[in-house]
């Protein structure tokens, strides 16, 4: 090849690179202005700063390859089709003048956006959300609300400035560009390997702006919580872009009920929930002490194992011999039901007592602040940590839990790169040996979580548990609970652990062979409280992952304020425990199920263990189930949008 033949396509590919990195600096330039307006008051980290800056690169990058995606395209296949051409170079000419206008203008709107992020997150400690669009309906007063102070109006005059310079270098760069194509001199004759070789240098180019757009090589593309390194909010903050974050917030929208809820009133929806509850919905709970002395919480998340599982057998063998035997030296409930059928459901219910929202995640991009379990704990002296077996960003866990009172996660980044079998990371042996050296080494009372994964797809099933099952669905939920087995033997023996309560419930059930419109093996799910200070014993009546919080706190004698819908199971009885899949509302107390399609709006009452809809024969009890199901389900949703926390 003749350099010079596609000396254009250079010409046009290094104009955009230094537009790219012209937007970088700008963006980078107004996160300074952020760091300057809102100095920590401990002072500076400087290794913190510099790597919090790195990873605003990272997002500041995706911006600016969303920006230049369209520019990329237009302009290098306008150049690499007109190389032969006399009016190439004024083609090429009036392309980066568009692109001017086009970065131009939007880059100021995201420099605009950025430095009013800096002030925004003076008041707010955070980013800028899809939520501040709720002010534009109030334009006139938010004027005067941001005019009125004269320290907006200094950050107005900075945003004028770097808009000012920003587009005063883009001109530049412009006329620059446009000068050097048009000294360019165009051939007649170009083999065809030139095309061939500009083509593939175009594709290149293209591939380099998907992988920036999607901002990680990872198997997740880039999410605010890739942000999050330290136990330090502030440079956790300082790396996230707010245009992005605005964009993120956006694509989850409003919290909005679906028609069947919004139809409920919600002031009758919470006397009937204070009524049902026998307590007012928020309530001050000091329980007197069960467990004698101030003893370690560690609770373990068990991936997927729904209460049919301790019942499958494979050749006269069950499948969960050590979770069947604990039942009988431990406080168990039979008759307990998942909030949810997704991972950060589960958390979420578990440690801090709400159901979801249907489909939408529960640990958004702007974490909602909760108190529950993690909260007063922590208030209480214990250290709170949690070890999970891959990446931390999963379902936002990692911004989420250091959001709301866990600081310290152990994860893919802490473990043996060769101990790693899959994407979901360590297999759950490999992590609860890591978990039992570091709990050895806590000096104060702890709570930590465990969160398993090994019982999902893609399995990898270990050569020992080759023959504990018919296929590898059942033999990891063999391994899985042998898993279980080496954790709790081992830290039952130990100095720590004879002083533990330890919580073994699932994260949610598994979608088993089911004639139910929401298959209710989903959302049954074993319930496990051990410890030295316990006496065994059964429990029949209903139980959900959102009273388990309430019923540690009560059996550690901490006082709390209640303001979720659950109860002291051990002191208390629940008529039935209501819980959601994406697009179901399902009540049971372990006899009886009801349940409602949010998009179908059909409801179905069945006696369990039969598959025959049976409202119209049993017309009051589906009247009552429905009625408990949406009373509760609109009061818990109305907690969570208020977001009752500190």
């Amino acid at each position: 090849m003749t350099p010079r033949y596609l000396q254009p396509l250079w010409h046009s590919i290094r104009y955009l690179l230094c537009l790219h990195v012209l937007a970088l600096c700008a963006m980078t330039f107004c996160r300074l202005i952020l760091l300057w307006s809102n100095m920590p008051a401990e002072g500076i980290d400087y290794t913190l700063l510099f790597r919090a800056l790195l990873i605003g690169v990272k997002f500041d990058n995706l911006i600016a390859c969303y920006v230049q995606a369209l520019p990329v395209v237009v302009l290098t296949m306008a150049t690499l089709s007109t190389l032969q051409s006399k009016n190439g170079p004024w083609i090429v000419a009036g392309c980066m003048r568009g692109i001017a206008w086009w970065e131009g203008i939007l880059f100021a709107i995201i420099l605009i956006v950025e430095v009013a992020n800096a002030r925004y997150f003076h008041f707010f400690d955070n980013h800028l959300n899809y939520e501040v669009t709720e002010w534009f309906g109030f334009a006139g007063d938010t004027a005067g609300m941001v005019l009125q102070d004269t320290t907006n109006l200094w950050f107005l005059l900075i945003a004028v400035v770097v808009i000012a310079v920003y587009e005063w270098l883009l001109v530049r760069l412009t006329r620059r560009a446009i000068a050097q194509q048009s000294s360019i001199l165009v051939s007649s004759s170009i083999p065809v390997r030139t095309y061939i070789q500009g083509g593939l240098i175009c594709v290149l180019l293209y591939g380099l702006v998907f992988v920036g757009i999607r901002g990680s090589l990872q198997r997740y593309p880039l999410k605010v919580s890739f942000a999050y390194f330290c136990d330090k909010p502030f440079y956790n903050k300082l790396g996230v872009n707010p245009v992005f974050n605005i964009v993120k917030t956006a694509e989850n929208g409003k919290n909005k009920l679906p028609d069947f809820l919004s139809a409920v009133n919600i002031h009758e929806a919470e006397e009937y929930v204070q009524s049902e509850l026998h307590r007012p919905l928020t309530d001050t709970v000091a329980a007197p002490v069960v467990l004698t002395s101030r003893p370690n919480v560690v609770l373990i998340l068990m991936e997927s194992m729904t209460s049919a599982n301790l019942e499958r057998q494979y050749n006269g063998q069950y499948l969960t011999p050590y979770l069947r035997a604990l039942r009988d030296s431990s406080l168990y409930w039979s008759n307990a039901f998942s909030a949810g059928i997704h991972t950060n459901n589960g958390i979420v219910a578990s440690q801090y007592g709400y159901v979801p929202n249907f489909a939408r995640a529960m640990m958004d991009v702007n974490a909602n602040h909760y108190t529950g379990l993690p909260y007063y704990l922590q208030q209480a002296g214990y250290h709170n940590l949690a070890f999970v077996t891959g990446n931390p960003q999963y379902d936002n866990m990692n911004s989420f839990w250091r959001e709301n009172h866990i600081p310290l996660i152990y994860s893919l980044y802490d473990y043996e790169e060769a101990a790693v079998v899959n994407n979901f990371g360590v297999p759950d042996d490999y992590m609860f040996r890591f978990g039992l050296d570091k709990l050895a080494a806590q000096t104060e009372p702890f709570f930590a979580t465990f969160l398993t994964v090994s019982n999902h797809t893609p399995y990898v099933v270990p050569e020992a548990f080759r023959l504990r099952g018919k296929n590898d669905e059942e033999r990891i939920i063999a391994y899985a609970d042998d898993a279980i087995r080496q954790f709790m033997t081992a830290a039952r023996e130990t100095q720590w652990g004879k002083n533990t309560l330890f919580i073994l419930v699932a994260d949610h059930g598994a979608p088993l062979a089911s004639s139910y419109e929401m298959p209710l093996s989903f959302n049954t799910i074993p319930v496990y409280f051990v410890g030295a200070g316990l006496q065994p014993q059964r429990m029949s009546h209903p139980a959900s992952q959102i009273d388990i919080w309430e019923t540690v706190l009560g059996m550690l004698g901490i006082p709390y304020d209640n303001s979720t819908l659950g109860i002291d199971i051990q002191r208390n009885e629940r008529r039935y425990a209501f819980f959601v899949s994406n697009e179901h509302l399902g009540v049971s107390d372990g006899e009886w199920f009801w349940c409602y399609g949010v998009n179908s709006r059909q409801e179905h009452l069945y006696r369990i263990g039969s598959d025959e809809d049976v409202k119209d024969r049993y017309p009051e009890q589906a009247d009552d189930m429905r009625r408990f199901g949406t009373c509760m389900q609109r009061a818990n949703l109305e907690r969570m949008e208020q977001k009752k926390s500190l």
